[in-house]
Formats: structure tokens, C-alpha cells, sequence
């Protein structure tokens, strides 16, 4: 009888042990729900990618912060890459339009043809060649003009305009670097500019001499697109300076068959 009994305790342990085992195991592998997960409010916040209230639009969002790494340093591949996905925080905002790299030039102006004359500027001492037919101007005092009115077609009349000064001495670079900056500033006052860029001086032989030049570029208030050069030196005390204005799309036009025109034909006398 007392093993009998023995035997049922030990039968009735095992069954406990059993039971226990089981559910254990059960509990171990027990797939993880949003009913049994236990939330962590701090790694929410730092998982949640709108959590830190960025605004995105306001011009202070740096890009680039995303990537991880020196934006110089990535190789952007050569298919083109899909379009990203509108995130909801930029949802309404103004797309940025850019020029096509592909878009139409603009029509090539059609090209200009000079034929020369002789134009004796004998108040000032000295003659040029010019463009033929060219309307001259000498009524003011060591100044000689010559424009452009063949061609009433232009938006803007070309004109070449030289000048004589006497001066008390020979003027060296310095000198006439300040007298072309003067000229600058001179141009730049025109009232009817709503635009204008001069830009740095720089050397050139100008009547065999050492000259300083500059260009420059204007928009007239109209709309209208023009530039242009001038150049002074001083030969004998006496400070010679051109200058030559056009439209602004026939710049090397100008520069070549006006400008230099003149440079290697004009003659003292």
C-alpha cells in the first residue's frame, strides 16, 4: 500500500513538471504584438521622422544631412534617377521651375559689313578711318564724333567719339588709369541707364604710346543692351582718349572694325 501511494505522488509530480515545461514554452514563443510589446516613449521619438517638427520649407533644411557622408565625394549615376516621393510635410509647396539645358539660342543677329572712309579731324590734329558715311560731329571743343545713322534699323546708334586735352605733364600709367576710371564713373551717371558694368583697366599701345582701357556694358531703360570700350594715353602733354559704344550683340563687331580700325589708322599731324 505504501508503495502504491509512493508511486501516485511521484506520477502526480511529473504531470506538474510537464504542465510547467509546456507553458514556458508556450510564453518563450509567443509571437510579439502591438498588444504585448512594451512601448518606450524616448526611441518613439528619436524613430519618428517628423517627431523633431522640421520645416522643411523654410530654407534652413540642409539635404544634404540625410546622406551621411561629403555630398563631394558621391557619384551620381547616369540613369536618370526617379523622382522622389512628395513626403506629406511638403505637400502643397511651389514647385521650383528650371531652365532647360536644351532650350531654344536665340536667333543669331545678322552680321554687319563696314566700308571706310578717311575723317579729317583737323581741330584735333589728326585723321582715322571710319565707317563710310557716318554722320560727323565736331561742334564741341577737342572733340570729334562720328555715328552710326546708315543703318536706321538698329535699336541703338553706334558712334566713336576721340578727344584731345592738354595736360602740364607727361602722364605715366597711374595717371591715365585714373583718368579712365574717371570716364567710367562719367558713363556710369547716365540717367538713362538702368544698368551698368565697368570692368578693370588694363594696358595697351595706343599712338605708340602706353594706353589704359576698359570695357563696360549698360541696359538702357528701354531694355535695350549696349557696351563699350574706351582707351587713353598721353603723347607730347597732350591726353588723348576714344571711345567707342554699340549694341551689345555686335560687341566683337565692333571691337574689330571700329575700334581697331581706328587704333591702326589714326595719324598726328
Amino acid at each position: 500500500m505504501w508503495k502504491k501511494r509512493m508511486l501516485c505522488v511521484v506520477l502526480a509530480l511529473c504531470a506538474v513538471l510537464l504542465t510547467a515545461c509546456q507553458q514556458g514554452e508556450q510564453q518563450r514563443y509567443e509571437p510579439l504584438t502591438n498588444a504585448n510589446r512594451q512601448e518606450n516613449p524616448e526611441e518613439a521619438t528619436e524613430q519618428d521622422p517628423f517627431a523633431n517638427n522640421i520645416d522643411y520649407d523654410d530654407g534652413s533644411y540642409n539635404p544634404a544631412s540625410e546622406e551621411g557622408g561629403d555630398m563631394e565625394e558621391l557619384v551620381m549615376p547616369s540613369a536618370v534617377t526617379a523622382a522622389p516621393v512628395m513626403q506629406s510635410q511638403n505637400a502643397g509647396a511651389t514647385p521650383v521651375i528650371i531652365d532647360p539645358i536644351d532650350k531654344p539660342a536665340p536667333s543669331p543677329l545678322p552680321p554687319l559689313t563696314f566700308t571706310y572712309q578717311k575723317y579729317e579731324a583737323n581741330s584735333l590734329r589728326l585723321s582715322f578711318d571710319g565707317p563710310t558715311g557716318w554722320t560727323v560731329d565736331d561742334s564741341v571743343p577737342d572733340s570729334y564724333t562720328i555715328t552710326n545713322t546708315v543703318d536706321g534699323g538698329m535699336d541703338y546708334q553706334a558712334f566713336l567719339t576721340v578727344r584731345t586735352v592738354p595736360v602740364n605733364k607727361q602722364y605715366n600709367k597711374s595717371e591715365l588709369t585714373k583718368e579712365i576710371k574717371g570716364m567710367l564713373d562719367t558713363i556710369g551717371n547716365n540717367a538713362d541707364f538702368s544698368d551698368y558694368s565697368p570692368s578693370n583697366t588694363a594696358e595697351r599701345i595706343f599712338l605708340n604710346e602706353t594706353g589704359i582701357y576698359a570695357n563696360y556694358k549698360a541696359v538702357l531703360k528701354d531694355g535695350t543692351k549696349i557696351a563699350g570700350r574706351i582707351i587713353a594715353t598721353c603723347v607730347n602733354k597732350t591726353l588723348y582718349t576714344l571711345h567707342v559704344s554699340y549694341p551689345r550683340g555686335y560687341t566683337e563687331t565692333y571691337v574689330d572694325k571700329v575700334y581697331d580700325k581706328f587704333r591702326h589708322s589714326v595719324k598726328l599731324y
